[in-house]
Parts: C-alpha cells; structure tokens; sequence
C-alpha cells in the first residue's frame, strides 16, 4: 500500500501504521500533516517518535522519522508549511546532521510501493527474529476483531505509528551515521541552511522552537570522554544565537528523569518527553508552551516516572514489560 494511502486509510478507520520498511516515510508523515492540519508541528527523527500528540490541548502532530538530515529536515519543513502553515514549529536537531563529513541521506522515496523488491522481506523477518513465528500465525490468523492495523508490522506485531504521529512499540537499535565522528568543528554551511530556513519561517510568521532531543546519560558519558570531542560544544555554542527560543535537553537527569525512561541510549521514551514538554510549558512565553495540557503532563509524570510507555496508552494487550525499558530498571517485580 503506498504511504498516502495508508495515511488516508488511518484517518478513517483509526489504529497504527506499522510498514516492515521506513522507506515510505516520509510521504506518510506529509499526507498525515495535510490531513490533521494541525496548530502544531513536531518534527525530528526517529529518536523524537516517543514524543505523544495527546499532550497537547490543541491540535498536534509529531512527524518524528520524516527526516533523516539537515536537507529532509529543511524539504519537509517547507512542504507541510506550503500545504498548511502551522502556528509554531518544535525542530528536534540532531548534532550529527551538522558534521562537515556527514554522508547524504537519500531523497525521500516517492509515495510508490515497489512490490517486486519486497518479496524476499518475509521470510528475512522470521529470519532475523523482526517477527516471531507467533506474532506471524496470530496476525495471519487473528482470533479476535480487534482493528489489526495498516501494514506488515501493525498486523503481525501490533506496532506502528499512530494518528498523533507517535510510534508504538520497539525502536531500531542502530546508531546512525556519525553519531561517535564528534573531534570535528560544525560545518558553516549547514548552520547557515538552518538559519536561511529559521528566516523563512519567520517572514512567513511561524514560531520556531529548538530542541536538543535527549539522550541517556551512559551514551553521554561515552563521547564525553573523548577529549578531543569539539562537535557536540561547538555546535551547542553555534545554535544557541540563532535568535530563537533553544531548549537544551541533552541531559535529561536536570529534569528528573533516568535512563530507565529511554527506550535506548538515544532515544527518550514517552514519558521522558513529557518531561521535556512540561518544561517547556513551565518556561512559558510561546504559542507551543500555551498549547501543551500541563495538568494532563504533569499527572502522566507522577504516575509513569521510570517508565519508557505512559500506562494509559498502552494497548489493552499489552505484556507486564511494556512500559519499562530492557535492562535493570526495576520492572515491579
């Protein structure tokens, strides 16, 4: 099914969208963004797909995993602005699209779905253990009516995006190009791209708000030791004077969160969001922190603290494990 397709099929009959592939994207997130219209637009990688659209009390979309790099980042910017405008932009960067070295991201697949070179994925998913022999069976032979999903991975998993634009269930474990390539000094063209698409979206009256996603304090700590480390400072120093509001939440701990709240070491979990958004709130002075629902952040906070999953979104089937991460945080048991 193409990407727009599925976007449509998703705004009439609910529930994920979960493709066996990333490649479609992009294209689905921008038909999800022409659909919704929303007063706010989330945008970001993958790492910022934890981030949940019903913590706002307007409306809102989180196209987290449209963009891969500083270009995507700026064509899908532009694209949803020119199909809707909305009232503020938060931009999750990731310091690694801004490293003179950084190897291009291909363009984002047209909105197509190339049959022939998917026939060899099922067997690869079973293979690689993507998708269990159980999951497959239940999923190829569901027994109850629950709405089974759009997608490989929605109907055989129970995974996928959702309607705000958050994704349900596992992320990918791979580190992306050049996230340990830090002994570089930020690249002057890709600030100045940010800061030519920072000045559009100000002529064309739309706040812009800067966000230094997350990350858990063990991967922090490792590049931190490399002495020679200049990208992440440097950049740090060069987003700052950008004459817009930055908010600076690569440690995390500052705000009460741990690394049990990451579903990885990269990216944040739900309710370590939150966490960034409450801030943001608190802060106060902007249209987005006006539109976050802090009664609703702050009370998901309480009752989530050192989980990845806010309980409440969870589905009705979920395993005991779910809301917390893989390791040795304490799972109540």
């Amino acid at each position: 099914m193409a990407p727009a397709l599925a976007a449509s099929l998703q705004e009439t009959q609910g529930g994920l969208y979960g493709p066996a592939s990333d490649d479609g994207t992009y294209a689905y997130k921008l038909e999800r963004y022409r659909l919704a219209r929303p007063e706010i637009l989330i945008v970001g990688s993958r790492r910022m797909s934890g981030l949940p659209g019903e913590a706002f009390a307007t409306t809102a979309y989180n196209a987290a995993g449209a963009v891969a790099s500083l270009d995507q980042l700026s064509t899908f910017v532009r694209e949803a602005v020119a199909l809707h405008a909305p009232k503020s932009i938060l931009i999750g960067l990731d310091f690694w699209w801004f490293n003179p070295a950084a190897l291009p991201v291909p363009a984002p697949a047209p909105d197509t779905q190339d049959f022939a070179a998917h026939l060899v994925d099922p067997p690869l998913w079973l293979l690689t253990g993507k998708v269990s022999p159980s999951a497959w069976l239940h999923g190829l032979l569901p027994t109850t009516d629950r709405a089974r999903g759009i997608g490989a991975l929605a109907i055989l998993n129970g995974q996928g995006w959702d309607a705000y634009g958050r994704y349900d269930g596992p992320e990918p474990d791979d580190e992306p190009d050049g996230l340990r390539d830090v002994r570089v000094a930020p690249s002057p063209a890709a600030l100045q791209q940010l800061t030519d698409l920072i000045a559009e979206l100000n002529d064309k009256s739309v706040e812009v708000i800067l966000m230094m996603p997350p990350m858990a304090s063990s991967l922090r700590a490792s590049l931190a030791k490399d002495p020679d480390n200049r990208l992440i400072p440097l950049w740090r120093d060069a987003i700052r004077p950008l004459g817009q509001r930055v908010f600076d939440f690569d440690d995390i701990v500052v705000l009460g969160s741990s690394d049990c709240e990451f579903v990885d070491d990269l990216s944040a979990g739900e309710v370590a969001y939150l966490r960034t958004l409450d801030a943001i709130a608190e802060f106060g002075g902007t249209i987005l922190s006006q539109s976050i629902d802090r009664d609703m952040v702050t009370s998901l906070i309480a009752s989530n603290a050192g989980h990845t999953r806010l309980v409440e979104l969870l589905p009705s089937g979920a395993p005991p494990e779910a809301p917390f991460r893989d390791s040795g945080c304490d799972k109540g048991h």
